[in-house]
Protein backbone atom coordinates (compact mmCIF):
# COMPACT_ATOMS: atom_id res chain seq x y z
CA UNK A 1 0.00 0.00 0.00
CA UNK A 2 1.30 3.33 -1.10
CA UNK A 3 1.81 5.99 1.61
CA UNK A 4 -1.34 8.36 -0.73
CA UNK A 5 -3.24 5.02 -0.25
CA UNK A 6 -2.70 4.59 3.37
CA UNK A 7 -3.32 8.28 4.70
CA UNK A 8 -6.16 8.46 2.28
CA UNK A 9 -7.79 5.43 3.41
CA UNK A 10 -10.10 4.91 -0.51
CA UNK A 11 -13.63 6.01 0.32
CA UNK A 12 -16.14 7.11 -2.03
CA UNK A 13 -15.86 9.99 -3.23
CA UNK A 14 -19.69 10.88 -2.84
CA UNK A 15 -20.60 14.54 -3.08
CA UNK A 16 -17.49 16.33 -2.98
CA UNK A 17 -17.32 19.42 -3.39
CA UNK A 18 -15.73 20.89 -6.82
CA UNK A 19 -11.84 22.00 -6.00
CA UNK A 20 -12.44 25.29 -6.05
CA UNK A 21 -14.41 25.07 -3.41
CA UNK A 22 -12.62 22.78 -1.60
CA UNK A 23 -9.52 24.90 -1.29
CA UNK A 24 -11.62 28.13 -0.94
CA UNK A 25 -12.62 26.28 2.06
CA UNK A 26 -9.78 25.56 3.57
CA UNK A 27 -8.39 29.20 3.24
CA UNK A 28 -11.49 30.34 5.08
CA UNK A 29 -10.06 27.48 8.11
CA UNK A 30 -6.84 29.54 8.89
CA UNK A 31 -5.01 26.23 8.69
CA UNK A 32 -3.19 26.77 5.02
CA UNK A 33 -1.80 30.00 7.45
CA UNK A 34 -0.97 27.99 10.75
CA UNK A 35 2.72 28.74 11.14
CA UNK A 36 3.16 31.22 8.41
CA UNK A 37 4.67 34.62 9.52
CA UNK A 38 1.79 37.21 9.56
CA UNK A 39 3.18 39.84 7.90
CA UNK A 40 3.62 37.08 4.77
CA UNK A 41 -0.30 36.50 5.46
CA UNK A 42 -0.53 33.42 7.54
CA UNK A 43 -1.72 32.98 11.42
CA UNK A 44 1.60 33.15 13.12
CA UNK A 45 2.43 30.81 15.54
CA UNK A 46 3.98 26.99 14.89
CA UNK A 47 3.03 24.66 12.24
CA UNK A 48 2.45 21.98 15.00
CA UNK A 49 0.01 24.47 16.21
CA UNK A 50 -2.94 22.37 13.50
CA UNK A 51 -2.54 19.61 15.87
CA UNK A 52 -2.25 21.46 18.89
CA UNK A 53 -4.86 24.31 19.10
CA UNK A 54 -8.16 22.61 19.83
CA UNK A 55 -9.39 24.31 16.89
CA UNK A 56 -7.86 23.84 14.08
CA UNK A 57 -7.50 20.10 14.87
CA UNK A 58 -11.41 19.74 15.49
CA UNK A 59 -11.56 21.23 11.54
CA UNK A 60 -8.92 18.76 10.16
CA UNK A 61 -10.78 16.64 11.90
CA UNK A 62 -13.59 17.05 10.09
CA UNK A 63 -12.59 16.51 6.49
CA UNK A 64 -13.10 14.02 4.05
CA UNK A 65 -9.89 11.72 3.58
CA UNK A 66 -9.50 13.12 -0.07
CA UNK A 67 -9.33 16.52 1.43
CA UNK A 68 -6.68 15.36 3.67
CA UNK A 69 -4.53 14.86 1.04
CA UNK A 70 -5.18 18.21 -0.95
CA UNK A 71 -4.55 20.04 2.43
CA UNK A 72 -0.89 17.90 3.02
CA UNK A 73 -0.14 19.03 -0.44
CA UNK A 74 -0.84 22.29 -0.19
CA UNK A 75 0.39 23.33 3.15
CA UNK A 76 3.71 21.52 1.77
CA UNK A 77 3.97 24.55 -1.21
CA UNK A 78 2.92 26.94 1.38
CA UNK A 79 5.95 25.93 3.67
CA UNK A 80 8.29 25.53 0.92
CA UNK A 81 7.42 29.49 -0.10
CA UNK A 82 7.59 30.12 3.81
CA UNK A 83 11.33 29.10 3.71
CA UNK A 84 13.11 30.01 0.39
CA UNK A 85 15.35 32.74 -0.19
CA UNK A 86 13.89 33.48 -3.48
CA UNK A 87 11.46 36.34 -2.54
CA UNK A 88 10.46 36.72 -6.06
CA UNK A 89 8.98 33.71 -6.00
CA UNK A 90 7.45 33.89 -2.44
CA UNK A 91 5.66 37.45 -3.35
CA UNK A 92 4.58 35.51 -6.77
CA UNK A 93 2.60 32.44 -5.65
CA UNK A 94 2.43 33.11 -1.87
CA UNK A 95 -1.01 34.90 -1.39
CA UNK A 96 -3.09 32.46 -4.13
CA UNK A 97 -1.60 29.63 -2.58
CA UNK A 98 -3.34 31.15 1.33
CA UNK A 99 -5.86 31.97 -0.28
CA UNK A 100 -7.03 29.16 -1.99
CA UNK A 101 -6.57 30.45 -5.37
CA UNK A 102 -4.55 28.15 -6.38
CA UNK A 103 -3.43 24.62 -6.08
CA UNK A 104 -0.38 23.22 -4.68
CA UNK A 105 1.25 20.13 -5.79
CA UNK A 106 3.99 18.40 -4.01
CA UNK A 107 6.07 16.01 -6.08
CA UNK A 108 8.05 15.03 -2.68
CA UNK A 109 6.33 11.11 -2.22
CA UNK A 110 7.39 10.77 -5.87
CA UNK A 111 10.55 8.74 -7.38
CA UNK A 112 12.26 12.10 -8.25
CA UNK A 113 13.09 12.35 -11.89
CA UNK A 114 16.89 12.43 -13.10
CA UNK A 115 16.92 16.24 -14.61
CA UNK A 116 19.92 17.51 -16.71
CA UNK A 117 21.69 20.72 -16.20
CA UNK A 118 21.35 23.21 -19.23
CA UNK A 119 22.70 26.54 -18.45
CA UNK A 120 20.59 28.57 -16.45
CA UNK A 121 17.81 25.65 -15.77
CA UNK A 122 17.59 22.14 -15.86
CA UNK A 123 15.78 19.57 -18.99
CA UNK A 124 13.48 16.72 -17.27
CA UNK A 125 11.67 14.08 -18.75
CA UNK A 126 9.89 11.27 -18.02
CA UNK A 127 7.08 10.31 -15.54
CA UNK A 128 6.30 11.63 -12.17
CA UNK A 129 3.94 9.39 -10.24
CA UNK A 130 1.70 9.63 -7.61
CA UNK A 131 1.27 13.44 -7.13
CA UNK A 132 -1.35 14.86 -5.83
CA UNK A 133 -3.39 18.21 -5.89
CA UNK A 134 -3.48 18.22 -10.05
CA UNK A 135 -6.24 20.76 -9.87
CA UNK A 136 -8.12 20.74 -13.74
CA UNK A 137 -7.99 24.53 -13.41
CA UNK A 138 -3.94 25.03 -13.27
CA UNK A 139 -1.51 24.14 -10.29
CA UNK A 140 2.14 25.26 -9.16
CA UNK A 141 4.09 22.22 -8.66
CA UNK A 142 6.79 21.61 -6.17
CA UNK A 143 9.64 19.88 -7.67
CA UNK A 144 12.95 18.34 -6.54
CA UNK A 145 16.03 18.32 -8.79
CA UNK A 146 18.28 15.55 -9.14
CA UNK A 147 21.41 15.27 -10.87
CA UNK A 148 23.96 12.09 -10.91
CA UNK A 149 21.72 10.65 -7.76
CA UNK A 150 22.07 13.51 -5.86
CA UNK A 151 19.05 15.79 -5.16
CA UNK A 152 20.24 19.44 -5.29
CA UNK A 153 17.32 21.43 -4.18
CA UNK A 154 13.61 22.01 -5.78
CA UNK A 155 12.01 24.02 -8.05
CA UNK A 156 8.48 25.51 -8.20
CA UNK A 157 7.01 25.01 -11.42
CA UNK A 158 3.65 26.06 -13.14
CA UNK A 159 1.64 23.49 -14.59
CA UNK A 160 1.33 25.92 -18.31
CA UNK A 161 5.07 24.61 -18.57
CA UNK A 162 5.98 23.63 -22.30
CA UNK A 163 6.36 19.57 -22.39
CA UNK A 164 4.46 19.27 -19.01
CA UNK A 165 1.20 17.18 -19.04
CA UNK A 166 -1.20 15.31 -16.49
CA UNK A 167 -2.55 11.75 -16.57
CA UNK A 168 -4.64 10.27 -14.31
CA UNK A 169 -2.75 7.56 -12.08
CA UNK A 170 -2.87 4.08 -11.60
CA UNK A 171 -5.34 4.24 -8.78
CA UNK A 172 -8.86 5.76 -10.16
CA UNK A 173 -10.13 6.64 -6.62
CA UNK A 174 -7.20 8.83 -5.79
CA UNK A 175 -7.94 10.61 -9.40
CA UNK A 176 -11.27 11.32 -8.67
CA UNK A 177 -11.00 12.53 -5.21
CA UNK A 178 -7.84 14.15 -4.72
CA UNK A 179 -6.76 14.71 -8.45
CA UNK A 180 -3.94 12.46 -7.70
CA UNK A 181 -2.16 11.29 -10.77
CA UNK A 182 1.10 11.71 -13.16
CA UNK A 183 2.84 14.58 -14.15
CA UNK A 184 4.48 14.03 -17.54
CA UNK A 185 7.43 15.65 -18.53
CA UNK A 186 8.48 15.46 -22.53
CA UNK A 187 11.89 17.55 -22.80
CA UNK A 188 11.06 20.58 -20.67
CA UNK A 189 13.45 23.17 -19.90
CA UNK A 190 12.83 24.59 -16.30
CA UNK A 191 14.39 27.89 -15.36
CA UNK A 192 16.53 28.78 -13.11
CA UNK A 193 14.45 31.49 -11.51
CA UNK A 194 11.86 29.12 -10.48
CA UNK A 195 14.72 28.05 -8.18
CA UNK A 196 13.73 27.66 -4.41
CA UNK A 197 16.52 26.26 -2.76
CA UNK A 198 19.07 23.99 -2.41
CA UNK A 199 19.60 20.63 -0.70
CA UNK A 200 18.95 21.72 2.86
CA UNK A 201 15.32 23.14 1.78
CA UNK A 202 14.40 19.93 0.48
CA UNK A 203 15.53 18.01 3.53
CA UNK A 204 13.84 20.39 6.20
CA UNK A 205 10.67 19.75 3.84
CA UNK A 206 10.64 16.37 3.83
CA UNK A 207 11.03 16.15 7.78
CA UNK A 208 7.87 18.57 7.34
CA UNK A 209 6.10 16.64 4.97
CA UNK A 210 6.92 13.62 7.10
CA UNK A 211 5.54 15.05 10.38
CA UNK A 212 2.14 16.41 8.93
CA UNK A 213 1.65 12.63 7.19
CA UNK A 214 1.57 11.22 10.40
CA UNK A 215 -0.68 14.12 12.20
CA UNK A 216 -2.81 13.57 9.56
CA UNK A 217 -2.90 10.04 9.30
CA UNK A 218 -3.74 9.71 13.45
CA UNK A 219 -6.27 12.14 13.61
CA UNK A 220 -9.85 10.36 13.83
CA UNK A 221 -11.92 10.14 10.59
CA UNK A 222 -15.36 11.91 10.35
Amino acid sequence: MSAHTALLRVQPRAALPCALVRLADMAASGCLGVGVPRHLGGQGGQLEDLFRDPGARHWLQGLHPADRLVFLSQRLVVEALVRTDNIGQRELHLPDLLGGATAGASALESPPLEARTMGLGWQFHGLLRGVPNLQWDGFSLLLPVQTAGQIEGMLLVRSEENGLTVHPGENPDLWSSAACGDVQFQQSFLRADEWLGDQPLWSSLVQTHQMLRAGLHHLPHP
